[in-house]
């Protein structure tokens, strides 16, 4: 995989936001089912995914929302075993079409999952994560990009190291367009 690869602009929930994203990853939702507050995109020719999630946020602290979210989506994922393995608040400059007071959480971590509930091995997945709170709008957005291995050891860290590029790339697109559908959704 080549990081140069063109990217194309995706409108993200009927247009409340808009990221960059490569040429090769695919929205799922006409071939499956999406609940109306994601928006799913895999890779055509592997096997890693970007998730976009509109929730409401938890009570929890800023600086535990990462972590939060992490835990969550071991739990959903039914992971053996997880580690977090960096967390931190984002630079302004690393997502710099959302409004400097909109706190932005970046994690990364590892999770392992057995496939086919429970039928296999248990393979590593390396998650990346970015945390959007729009407090003005009592949401959170949270983007994810899950890598799992299926390579060596040595082939996997390259393909993150490589994919930590693309996410970059993707959360430095990201742009808040309108968040009309938030108010017009607060007034019925």
């Amino acid at each position: 995989m080549c990081i140069r690869d063109r990217y194309k602009t995706e409108d993200l929930f009927d247009g409340t936001f808009s990221t960059n994203l490569p040429q090769y990853f695919r929205n799922i939702r006409d071939k499956s089912y999406v609940p109306d507050n994601q928006e799913i995109f895999t890779n055509t020719a592997g096997h890693e995914s970007f998730m976009f999630e509109i929730t409401e946020p938890p009570q929890v602290p800023d600086t535990e929302v990462a972590s939060f979210y992490f835990t969550d989506l071991a739990e959903c994922n039914e992971s053996v075993e997880n580690a977090v393995t960096t967390s931190f608040v984002l630079p302004n400059e690393q997502m710099p079409f959302t409004a400097p007071s909109v706190v932005k959480l970046y994690l990364e971590g590892r999770q392992k999952i057995v496939p086919g509930k429970g039928a296999g091995t248990a393979e590593s997945v390396h998650i990346f994560l970015v945390i959007v709170r729009l407090k003005e709008v009592n949401s959170d957005v949270v983007i994810s990009l899950n890598v799992p291995c299926k390579e060596s050891a040595e082939e996997f860290e390259a393909k993150v190291q490589s994919y930590k590029e693309v996410f970059g790339a993707v959360i430095g697109s990201f742009k808040v367009v309108s968040l009309e559908v938030f108010h017009n959704a607060m007034q019925d």
